[in-house]
């Protein structure tokens, strides 16, 4: 048999699909696939991570908010006043604060779990995921400087 006698015999072979490896062309496709969808993955990540850092910042900051108005109360021996006679509610900004940091975090970290269960149907790998893991413990430590202001208040 020729040798252009091989190679149209191993077109149609190809062709009709009787024993045919996937050629090069599928082949970079499910690559260029898989290498998408981790890309996602990490975009989700960003994501989270951006959040976290929003929220732990707004966490913070009422916290460091209901402190200084109590540390300033205690050296004024009462309530802060303002301009127009009115107290200041720090506490209530304070707590406002790290009730939206806190729930921004979860309802962010929902959000993400989510997109990764959904990233799974299509193929992503089970992997750790350290972004969650960190964002859910900030999560329960918003929520454990929230009881503590209130509850020690």
């Amino acid at each position: 048999m020729s040798t252009q006698s091989r190679e149209t015999l191993g077109d149609a072979t190809l062709a009709s699909g009787a024993g045919a490896t996937p050629d090069r062309s599928t082949e970079l496709s499910e690559q260029r696939t898989a290498l998408s969808i981790e890309r996602s993955f990490l975009a989700f990540e960003r994501t989270l991570m951006a959040w976290l850092r929003t929220s732990l910042s707004m966490i913070g900051f009422g916290f460091t908010l209901v402190k200084f108005f109590e540390y300033l109360a205690e050296q004024r021996g009462g309530a802060v006043v303002g301009r127009f006679g009115r107290t200041w509610a720090s506490d209530s900004v304070g707590l406002t604060m790290i009730a939206i940091g806190t729930v921004a975090l979860v309802i962010a970290v929902i959000q993400h779990k989510r997109r990764i269960d959904a990233l799974r149907g299509m193929g992503l790998v089970p992997q750790w995921n350290l972004a969650l893991g960190v964002a859910s413990l900030v999560a329960v430590l918003g929520v454990f400087a929230f009881a503590s202001l209130v509850l020690g208040a």
